[in-house]
């Protein structure tokens, strides 16, 4: 699926018609991830501003004089080779009415129980949903001269990452940061992981489902993404950054959990 993760109240503001221009472009649902912290705790952010030029976009949906010209619609046929099939809203126009079912269909909404033309709509429904990658918003960046390693995160956590990249630069040990702000993960996100031979990838979450989602749907090695978290239930602080990148430092493998109790250095 494709998902957006905010990493604060404006975002979370800015990304809810995103979110609804991506569905209707993909044709498919977007998630909107907000840490709790976002949803429950005070933040001090910009103010909220709405463009009033903003135009939604509905994607390819067909006029009536668009589907007075075509021969015959299909919901489900790629006819511009971008995976997306072309859509109709209701009472438009005869023409595009269609019929839909529940079991396996070919992409001309035909009922088929051919495994070759039902691969080939399940590929490409696949390939729709990858393609977002470039669409999804774009990766916060910042490089600093020197940096020994790259710094992950996503959503919340970005004001203690950001905190702890400071420090560490204080510590005479600069590093690059990435915030990830959408999935599928776009070709950014995996360069800037391709050029560290050690990313510590920062989050809140007892599984590491960042990690393990970098892991599944990038080529970059497993030994170059390194797992620091802290899930203790309040909001995480720059030391238990430090401290798990500290952790790794000190060779612990690929792995440092961080406890509530930590205290600052």
């Amino acid at each position: 699926h494709i998902v957006l993760f905010p990493g604060h109240p404006g975002e979370s503001f800015q990304f809810a018609p995103y979110a609804f221009d991506l569905a209707e472009r993909f044709q498919t649902p977007v998630f909107v991830v907000s840490d709790l912290d976002i949803g429950m705790n005070d933040w001090m952010v910009p103010s909220f501003e709405w463009d009033d030029s903003y135009t939604p976009d509905r994607g390819k949906v067909l006029s009536a004089a668009e589907l007075e010209e075509i021969e015959k619609f299909y919901r489900y046929l790629d006819v511009d080779g971008d995976f997306i099939p072309q859509r109709t809203v209701p009472g438009v126009h005869p023409k595009g009415a269609y019929f839909t079912r529940g079991s396996g269909h070919n992409k001309y909404g035909g009922y088929t129980e051919d495994s070759v033309e039902y691969m080939e709509v399940v590929d490409r429904l696949l390939a729709k949903v990858n393609s977002a990658g470039e669409f999804v918003p774009a990766p916060i960046i910042e490089r600093n001269p020197g940096a020994e390693f790259g710094l992950v995160t996503v959503g919340g956590c970005d004001p203690a990452v950001r905190e702890a990249v400071a420090v560490m630069a204080a510590e005479g040990r600069p590093c690059d940061y990435m915030r990830i702000r959408g999935f599928p993960f776009s070709k950014e996100v995996v360069d800037f992981l391709s050029a560290h031979e050690r990313n510590f990838i920062v989050e809140q979450n007892r599984d590491g489902q960042l990690r393990n989602l970098l892991l599944l749907e990038t080529e970059v090695p497993k030994d170059r993404l390194l797992s620091v978290r802290y899930y203790g239930g309040f909001p995480m602080s720059s030391h238990h950054v430090v401290s798990g990148i500290q952790t790794h430092l000190n060779g612990a493998g690929s792995d440092a959990v961080v406890s509530g109790d930590e205290e600052a250095a």
